[in-house]
């Protein structure tokens, strides 16, 4: 798909105002290059990311979550990169380098909002995932876009002091939607600057830029179900955290055309992970 002019009007917007998107970190060049390779095991990728402590953490943390019922214990870098996986390991790697490129104190409240938000989607994303044995999606894509999917916001934050007080101040999930129309920009757009700058998948990229559109018209069917699996994902974290839900009357219907294949399943599978 291409970028409507309201897209481009956004980008340059966003540009102009002086904001710059971080640079892509070495160590993820680094898992990239290893990826590219295609011979390089645990060993390899936990000597990468034993550079940075705060990815080696992050591993851990999700390696011990119950979300991916792990029952071996990780006593070793190298062995949370084999439970794990390396795809799913180097989603991990993603979300947390992007938390470090946005560590700043003026907005120190803002992003921890989004990034306790971010994390509970992307773990409920794997979890709709082995729940449902929905097929078309793994469980490293379903990471990383639960990680990623709102990282416009983080820009937006940084761009528009409006938007990072409105996003403070909203007492639990603010809609991002509203935000953008006061500030006139948009953040799945800008999201999708930061997908491209990071170089993630194009389908991931994709999906970050149409996670509100309901109609996915002219997506390709994987990336229309990362979307769905998004937005339920989505839905049963406003129902747990009490936050408004308001774009779960439009995505129902394709969340029971592609997750589920009617209602009922659809109960029974808020229930299980509700």
């Amino acid at each position: 798909m291409t970028e409507s002019s309201n897209d481009q009007f956004i980008i340059e917007a966003v540009l102009a105002g002086g904001v710059k998107i971080p640079a892509i970190p070495r160590v993820l060049l680094d898992l990239a290059e290893l990826d590219r390779l295609g011979d390089a095991g645990p060993r390899e990728y936990a000597r990468v990311i034993g550079r940075d402590p705060g990815l080696a953490g992050a591993i851990f943390r999700v390696v011990g979550s119950p979300v991916f019922g792990l029952r071996a214990k990780a006593d070793s870098l190298e062995k949370a990169v084999t439970l794990l996986g390396l795809r799913t390991t180097h989603a991990v790697a993603s979300g947390e380098a992007l938390r470090s490129g946005f560590n700043e104190p003026a907005l120190q409240k803002v992003m921890e909002k989004l990034w306790l938000r971010v994390g509970g989607v992307a773990e409920t994303m794997v979890a709709i995932l082995k729940a449902a044995r929905m097929r078309g999606v793994s469980q490293d894509q379903a990471m990383l876009l639960g990680l990623f999917h709102d990282c416009g916001v983080a820009v937006a934050c940084r761009r528009y002091p409006a938007y990072a007080s409105g996003f403070a101040d909203a007492p639990a999930w603010p809609d991002p939607a509203a935000l953008d129309r006061a500030q006139q920009t948009d953040h799945a757009v800008i999201g999708q600057m930061v997908a491209r700058s990071w170089q993630l998948p194009q389908d991931i990229a994709l999906a970050i830029r149409h996670h509100h559109a309901p109609r996915l018209t002219g997506l390709s069917e994987s990336v229309a179900g990362l979307i769905t699996l998004l937005q339920f994902a989505m839905h049963l974290v406003n129902r747990k955290s009490g936050a408004d839900d308001v774009e779960w009357a439009q995505w129902r219907a394709n969340v029971i055309g592609r997750l589920v294949r009617n209602e009922s399943e659809l109960a029974e599978l808020e229930a299980e992970l509700g």
